[in-house]
């Protein structure tokens, strides 16, 4: 019985080839380019090119009480990128912010003003620029009547994109922080 088990071993092996399974995909295009890049931009203060983490720390504004601040915003990538600059509520009353005003000025010329909650800047930053000058001029509306105290802690975000439709391509965000209050 023995030998009819291993004979029975000994012809199944032979009998049972091995199965093996290759998966070979092979495609080619020509004049293809894949690059990859640097993608960073830093918020400085004009004065001394130094870091800004925040922008405007306002306490007891008043109705028609305004600050002006200025931002270099500097492409450090070695592409064109497109900036968005979008504001983004961290706490505080809606009203409050609603009341907020921003104006948003480059090379003489105010490219966004109106409401703060409102905000939507397309930039289009050309990376042979070495950096963007903003002066920036935050308001509270002289229609604001305050009945207690209330405050406003925003982010400025400031978005990036390699692809105008933001679509594909690389992405970098930033954020400055913002605290508006009134007394």
């Amino acid at each position: 019985m023995l030998r009819f088990l291993f004979f029975s071993f000994i012809f199944s092996l032979i009998l049972i080839s091995p199965t093996n399974a290759d998966f070979i995909d092979k495609k080619t295009v020509k004049n293809n380019q894949f690059i990859a890049t640097t993608l960073d931009f830093s918020q400085l203060k004009t004065t001394d090119n130094s870091s800004i983490e925040t922008l405007f720390n306002i306490d007891n504004i008043s109705p028609g009480g305004y600050q002006v601040n200025s931002l270099r915003i500097k492409n450090k990538s070695e592409t064109d990128m497109n900036y968005f600059l979008t504001f983004g509520k961290i706490d505080g009353s809606d009203d409050f912010c609603n009341q907020l005003e921003i104006n948003l000025i480059k090379d003489g010329q105010s490219k966004y003003q109106g409401p703060l909650v409102d905000l939507n800047l397309n930039i289009n930053a050309n990376n042979k620029e070495d950096f963007s000058d903003w002066l920036i001029y935050l308001k509270l509306s002289d229609k604001y009547v305050k009945s207690k105290s209330e405050f406003c802690d925003f982010n400025l975000n400031i978005n990036a994109f390699s692809d105008p439709n933001q679509k594909s391509g690389f992405k970098y965000k930033r954020s400055i922080l913002n605290h508006i209050s009134s007394s």
